[in-house]
């Protein structure tokens, strides 16, 4: 199964953001400084006029190494932030997030 990146990237992100919110009381706390994703992709260029160029990430299953000669292998480095530019900590202070009952 592939998936594309902008899928990925957005279900990185929702995980980090669950892990903020679970750890919310928890005494130990991890600063995310830096991911670092390596990725197997396939770069998709369509004729269609609007549809451009798309990467896949490609599963590591049994259709991967019959892809290998169409693949490529990208570094991505990422630094979390929250939306004011602070690096998140995964036991941040969220209970302004959370729901009141």
């Amino acid at each position: 199964m592939d998936i594309e990146l902008a899928d990925l990237l957005a279900s990185l992100r929702s995980e980090i953001n669950r892990a903020r919110l679970e750890a919310h009381n928890q005494d130990v706390k991890f600063r995310i400084d830096s991911i670092d994703l390596e990725l197997q992709v396939a770069v998709e260029k369509s004729a269609e006029a609007n549809a451009g160029v798309r990467f896949w990430v490609v599963s590591l299953g049994g259709k991967g190494s019959a892809k290998s000669a169409q693949t490529h292998t990208v570094k991505i480095s990422l630094t979390a932030e929250t939306d004011t530019g602070e690096l998140v900590r995964t036991s941040d202070d969220v209970s302004g997030l959370l729901a009141t009952n």
